[in-house]
């Protein structure tokens, strides 16, 4: 579990000494391992310290049947029909783990309504249940249902760190680690995309602004033009400073997208 190995030690003593909250809320930036951590938890709750190759907290290689995993449907959102079967999930007293454990990912897409009826379950849940929802940060759900969460960070790598489990796992890449960690952004799960498909498209073009607004690629976009300008600080930091203002705009006011990252490239 690279990166998050004081989170993995945590945990594991939380288990094995039977103290584990009935709820959680694991965020922190895309693709830095909050899914895998809680997809993992689950593996050793129900596999035991057995399990996996290294013994504790391995990706599962099979089937958990004390796990229920609930993400955005096709429209983007986790609507009350999504969250409806969690009472008759929770409330069966497990068999093959010692929870039975319900992950909501990406946690920031519920409804107002599916948040408000796993509130309630969150305020009543039996003694060997556990709820883990995932989400970009922690400010994006119901006080009220987050005020009952225990919140877990999960920070971001540095690039030294992202870099040398590269060359160590993948020595194929070794000529282009430096590189892949530079344009990761601390995010361990995009390094190795980024690493297993030797011949993807590491760049956003940055004339597709109508396919990144199309994909949601926004975060994305800036994050590769701020890369782009960081290699000569001294010419490009009036450019960075611009980058950021347009990027804020984005996120706190109600503008143009497009207007905003066509005046950032500017």
């Amino acid at each position: 579990m690279i990166g998050h190995e004081n989170l993995v030690n945590l945990f594991k003593k939380l288990v094995d000494n039977n103290k584990l909250s009935h709820a959680y809320l694991f965020f922190g930036d895309p693709e830095i391992g909050k899914f895998l951590f809680a997809h993992s938890l689950a593996n050793y709750l129900e596999k035991g310290p057995l399990a996996g190759r290294q013994g504790v907290f391995e990706k599962p290689t099979a089937i958990l049947e004390e796990l229920l995993i609930i993400s955005p449907n096709e429209k983007g959102i986790i609507s009350i029909n999504e969250v409806r079967n969690l009472p008759h999930f929770l409330y069966q007293k497990p068999v093959f783990s010692k929870k039975r454990i319900v992950i909501i990912n990406d946690s920031e897409n519920m409804t107002s309504e599916a948040q408000n009826a796993v509130l309630k379950i969150v305020e009543d849940s039996p003694e060997m249940a556990l709820i883990i929802f995932i989400s970009k940060t922690e400010d994006l759900l119901l006080p009220s249902l987050l005020s009952r969460l225990q919140k877990i960070y999960f920070p971001k790598l540095s690039s030294e760190k992202i870099e040398q489990f590269l060359l160590f796992n993948f020595p194929a890449q070794a000529g282009r680690a430096k590189e892949i960690s530079e344009i990761s952004f601390g995010r361990i799960g995009r390094a190795i995309k980024l690493a297993e498909n030797q011949s993807a498209n590491w760049q956003i073009k940055y004339t597709d602004i109508d396919e990144a607004v199309e994909n949601n690629q926004i975060d994305e976009f800036f994050e590769f033009l701020i890369i782009d300008f960081r290699r000569d600080l001294v010419k490009n930091s009036s450019k960075i400073k611009e980058v950021m203002k347009r990027l804020v705009f984005i996120k706190s006011l109600n503008t143009n997208k497009k207007l905003q990252m066509k005046a950032a490239i500017q």
